[in-house]
C-alpha cells in the first residue's frame, strides 16, 4: 500500500510549470555586537515556469556585473502569496532575489520578477 508522508506535496507540474524551485524566507537577527545577521529560512518547493529576461533586460543585467533577470510563475497558494521582495528563489544553482511581490496573472497564478547573481 502506498502511503503519503505528512506534509508531502503530490502536485505535479501543470503545463509549463515544469521547474521545481526552492523558496526561502529572509530572516535577520542581531549578534552580540548589534550587527545584523541574515539567514534564509527554507519555506519549501514549488513547481514554476521560468521565463528568462528579454534581450534588452539581459543586456542591462550584463552591464550590472553578471546578473540575470527572470520571471517565475507559480500557482497562487498560501506559500506563494506570502512571498515578498525580501524573499528569494533558488533555482539552477542561482539565488534569485525577488524584486516585487507576486502579480496575479492568468487564472490562479502569480508572477514574480527576480534578479540572480551568476558566478
Amino acid at each position: 500500500m502506498f502511503t503519503v508522508p505528512p506534509g508531502a506535496d503530490l502536485m505535479r507540474p501543470a503545463g509549463q510549470r515544469d521547474k521545481l524551485v526552492k523558496v526561502q524566507r529572509y530572516t535577520s537577527t542581531q549578534n552580540s555586537l548589534n550587527e545584523d545577521v541574515v539567514f534564509w529560512e527554507p519555506l519549501g518547493e514549488e513547481w514554476g515556469r521560468v521565463i528568462w529576461g528579454r534581450g534588452s533586460e539581459r543586456r542591462e543585467s550584463a552591464a550590472m556585473q553578471s546578473q540575470q533577470t527572470a520571471t517565475f510563475q507559480f500557482l497562487s497558494n498560501e506559500r506563494t502569496r506570502s512571498l515578498s521582495a525580501k524573499d528569494r528563489i533558488v533555482w539552477n544553482d542561482i539565488n534569485w532575489d525577488i524584486v516585487a511581490p507576486g502579480v496575479p496573472v492568468n487564472r490562479g497564478e502569480l508572477e514574480f520578477t527576480a534578479i540572480g547573481a551568476t558566478h
